[in-house]
């Protein structure tokens, strides 16, 4: 490579997307970590440099703060949704999942990650799910940056037995966990839980009978008028 600032780096075997983000932050030496997913895209140059201007104008906040963009989502086909994730700092929120598409669209300090710990290595899926609770419960906050920053390509659901465990694994966490984890917030996870599986089930599976039932045990742990468990996303005009 003609730029020594970038690194290849090739673990033995694939372990999935957790270790590969753990071993990329070992092997970094900088002190301000972005994602970015192998399929998503930053679609403007100057993502990260915005982002920093922003995070250096909240002052001491900034080394709590992870920042999220506005994204859109490219859908087999070519349809584009554009989304401007709220900011929030609320622990039922990030039990309630990803809203802001952790993977491609966060810059933090490296201070944070090392307060939060890294990626849960046992985990197959979820794992941003699992990083971003443990981010709320330990006072920190998503704040967001309203512009379209970054392509989200939207491709093919993870296969229905490896989300479930992975659920399966989250839930266990939580459930039995030393931290003060309120009912309202297990009630979140296990709701939005049922739409990942529900959507695996569905979309990668088609198997439409279990995928009914994950949706209706949703709505029936979290009544609601709307798919999500709370109003995530402004559309830009």
């Amino acid at each position: 490579m003609s730029d020594g600032r970038i690194k290849l780096i090739r673990l033995d075997k694939n372990q999935g997307a957790s270790a590969a983000r753990n071993a990329g932050v070992r092997a970094s030496s900088g002190q301000w970590l972005a994602w970015l997913d192998s399929d998503d895209v930053w679609c403007r140059k100057k993502k990260l440099s915005m982002q920093m201007s922003f995070l250096d104008g909240l002052g001491a906040a900034r080394e709590t703060t992870a920042l999220t963009t506005g994204f859109e989502l490219c859908h087999p086909g070519g349809k584009l949704d554009k989304r401007l994730p709220i900011a929030s700092s609320s622990p039922l929120h990030f039990f309630a999942g990803c809203w802001f598409h952790p993977g491609s669209t966060v810059l933090h300090h490296r201070s944070l990650f090392d307060r939060i710990g890294p990626f849960d290595e046992t985990m197959q899926r979820l794992e941003d799910v699992d990083w971003f609770i443990r981010l709320a419960m330990a006072g920190g906050r998503l704040d967001t940056l309203p512009q379209i920053m970054t392509t989200i390509n939207v491709g093919q659901k993870a296969s229905y037995g490896k989300v479930k465990r992975s659920g399966n694994r989250v839930l266990a966490k939580y459930k039995n966990s030393s931290l003060d984890v309120t009912k309202s917030a297990m009630d979140n996870l296990a709701s939005y839980l049922h739409l990942e599986y529900a959507a695996s089930a569905i979309k990668r599976e088609r198997r439409f009978i279990k995928g009914a039932y994950h949706l209706a045990t949703s709505f029936l742990i979290r009544p609601r008028s709307q798919l999500q468990l709370y109003r995530f996303w402004n559309v830009p005009e």
